[in-house]
């Protein structure tokens, strides 16, 4: 075995005890290092606001109850409303056939009144006096090629028994389909519902 350069004996002792050194320096290095990151740690958290409450505390466990309860309750709301605007909207529309229904009826109403105007009054009452004269199958039989308007304007300028005779004559001749009683019964509820009321013609 060769022995070692003198350089080397000599040094050797140094670099032995140089690295125990070395390590120790490393291990107090470290240690030193871990006091002082815990200590900067410490002075940040004391600096830091305290919190405004802690996650797990009874207080914010109530709190999110009210929460969910009131969600729930804004829910509810919210489904009574849907319910109530259906509800209007329903409603809104049976009023819409409502009115269409009254204005329907207003409009059968209004066609069924009987006005006669002022300046056909004379021709109206000129026309009742010829037809006043003419026997009541006469009457009828050229009644029949009128509209009901025309003849119920006339028949409301005539006297009432001569009116009655005419309308009797009518329902005595019925015609095909009964058109000629079902015409008296028309105007029967059309003179019902005149306006104005005229004296008849002499």
């Amino acid at each position: 075995m060769k022995a070692l350069p003198a350089p080397v004996v000599i040094l050797l002792p140094v670099l032995l005890s140089v690295v125990p050194m070395m390590m120790m320096l490393t291990t107090a290095s470290t240690a030193l290092l871990g006091n002082i990151s815990v200590q900067k740690a410490a002075e940040i958290e004391a600096k830091r606001p305290p919190k405004p409450w802690d996650f797990w505390t009874p207080e914010v466990e109530n709190l999110a109850k009210e929460l969910v309860e009131q969600k729930a309750g804004f829910a509810a709301r919210e489904a009574e409303l849907a319910t109530r605007e259906k509800r209007i909207a329903a409603e809104a529309k049976e009023l819409d056939v409502l009115r269409q229904q009254i204005e329907s009826l207003r409009g059968e109403i209004a066609s069924r009144i009987t006005e006669v105007q002022a300046q056909e009054l004379k021709n109206i009452k000129t026309l009742s006096t010829t037809y006043s004269k003419v026997s009541p199958a006469a009457a009828v039989a050229i009644f029949s090629e009128m509209d009901v308007l025309s003849v119920t304007k006339i028949l409301s300028m005539m006297k009432v028994d001569l009116t009655s005779a005419i309308l009797q004559e009518m329902g005595r001749s019925p015609g095909p389909d009964n058109v000629n009683a079902k015409r008296a019964a028309d105007i029967s509820q059309r003179l019902r519902m005149m306006q104005p009321a005229k004296q008849p013609a002499s």
